[in-house]
């Protein structure tokens, strides 16, 4: 490096610069040539579905210069049940989907059980009660500061569901989806039984319960062909998209356990997060309870992973009765620690304090009466998971006995600093073996533990090659 270098080098760290509010020249630039609009595809395999059916969606391939956009995309149905109304679990209509797959051409994308427990868990922690009782209730059915869905009456309603949790909506840094790929890409999305995702006595259960008028509203990016052009010029005809991911692994814990170890199965390249969720097991499809939402304690004292013998984090991460250190490891794991306008739904139940005017009021009101979900530990009494929680005027609440529990632990390093669209930095488990050390204290109850791995995965699509994506993990 010459001398010229160096003296630019000093010059410009010794420069004064303006305000970015001063920086006239610099403008918005005009796009390329393209168009937006929207598409309504209709399910491939029938015109209705009933619960524990599969609905079928087949998005076209072979639009010469068309994308899709995932994160500006939903999915549209309308529920009707014809007798008894029933209530559905916090997850709205989204707790009616238990599976979703997305594959090309026979190659899988992606594929998570338990969808509806994933989304229950992340919508407790990453949401607020105002997206729940307003924008979330019209489209989905959630409700605000209650752990239940919205009661669904004789009748029809339509819903909306954001397509979220998959690869193609969750690309890093942002990316539209290629339409012109040389097959459809395929969904198929999978309900669950009816006494899973909706609450209602026993005697009393909704008749003639049916999904229909399913349709995937798409947001499409068409670009001129001299546009298209200039994209096929930097790639070259590859194209690829860094996206994260989830997967499920699920076990089960007897009554009698002090300590388990469990197998996950976990093999990518770049591990970055693992939740896990605790369901009493004869909860799981009892008409009378809230099944998906009600997630316990179980009186678990610590727990911890190994990748091949090598333990995440180095000390267990405790969980004691107020599980200060649990949610502090979960919020780690979502890089929002510091982010004290973080809205969530961990305590969500709603109660009333002893002055009337405050209500639902930590402070100020009657302690006895605050619900307290993410510690939950009486997961199998005969009334747990049932109670949501009242605020009624003059009369006490009812506190709800619905748990939220979830346990989270980080496997990124600090290079990423967060959630960075530039670089990621997980932990490789190829041809690793993955576990979970738990530990437990007494009066445990049978339970099913979901794990839920969020990874790194490449998706390719080389059009001078199979023309079809392919999946890197």
């Amino acid at each position: 490096m010459d001398l010229a270098y160096y003296i630019f080098i000093i010059y410009n760290m010794s420069a004064e610069v303006f305000s970015e509010s001063l920086a006239y020249p610099k403008m918005k630039q005009r796009a390329v040539s393209s168009r937006s609009f929207r598409t309504k595809i209709a399910p491939s395999n029938s015109q209705s579905f009933t619960p524990g059916q599969t609905i079928n969606v087949d998005l076209p391939g072979n639009l010469s210069g068309q994308y899709y956009n995932f994160s500006q995309m939903y999915l549209k149905v309308r529920l009707t049940t014809a007798t008894h109304p029933a209530e559905l679990d916090r997850a709205g209509i989204v707790s009616a989907i238990k599976r979703v797959q997305i594959s090309q051409a026979g190659s899988q994308i992606y594929d998570l059980n338990n969808y509806n427990v994933l989304y229950t868990a992340l919508l407790d922690t990453e949401s607020n009660a105002e997206w729940r009782g307003s924008v979330g209730n019209i489209m989905t059915g959630t409700q605000g500061n209650s752990l239940a869905g919205e009661t669904v009456p004789a009748g029809s309603r339509t819903y909306c569901i954001p397509l979220v949790l998959n690869p193609l909506s969750n690309t890093t840094p942002h990316r539209l989806i290629p339409a012109f790929s040389m097959s459809s890409i395929q969904f198929k999305i999978t309900l669950d039984e009816q006494a899973s995702f909706l609450k209602y006595a026993t005697g009393s259960a909704p008749t003639g319960v049916v999904f229909d008028e399913v349709e995937m509203v798409c947001l499409m990016t068409e670009l001129s062909p001299q546009a298209q052009s200039m994209i096929d010029a930097q790639t070259g005809g590859v194209y690829n998209i860094l996206c994260n991911s989830y997967m499920n692994s699920t076990a089960n814990v007897a009554a009698t356990v002090s300590n388990a170890s469990v197998n996950l199965g976990f093999s990518v390249s770049s591990l970055e997060r693992i939740l896990m969720v605790q369901r009493v097991g004869t909860h799981l499809s009892n008409n009378a309870k809230f099944s998906i939402g009600n997630r316990i304690r179980n009186n678990l004292t610590e727990y911890s992973y190994q990748i091949n013998s090598e333990s995440y984090p180095q000390r267990p991460i405790l969980v004691d009765a107020k599980s200060a250190e649990a949610c502090a490891e979960l919020l780690i794991a979502e890089h929002s620690l510091v982010d004290f306008r973080k809205g969530n739904n961990l305590n969500g139940g709603v109660v009333k304090a002893s002055n009337p005017g405050q209500l639902s009021s930590f402070v100020g009101g009657d302690p006895s009466k605050h619900p307290n979900n993410y510690v939950d530990n009486a997961p199998d009494g005969d009334n747990a998971g049932i109670t949501t929680g009242t605020a009624g005027v003059p009369t006490d609440a009812v506190a709800s006995n619905i748990g939220t529990a979830v346990y989270g632990c980080e496997f990124e390093t600090g290079l990423s600093d967060g959630k960075s669209s530039h670089i990621y930095s997980g932990v490789s488990t190829l041809a690793s073996n993955v576990q979970a050390i738990l530990k437990y204290n007494s009066s445990v109850a049978a339970s099913q533990l979901d794990f839920f791995a969020q990874f790194s995965v490449l998706l390719s699509l080389d059009m001078k090659g199979s023309g079809v994506f392919s999946v890197s993990v």
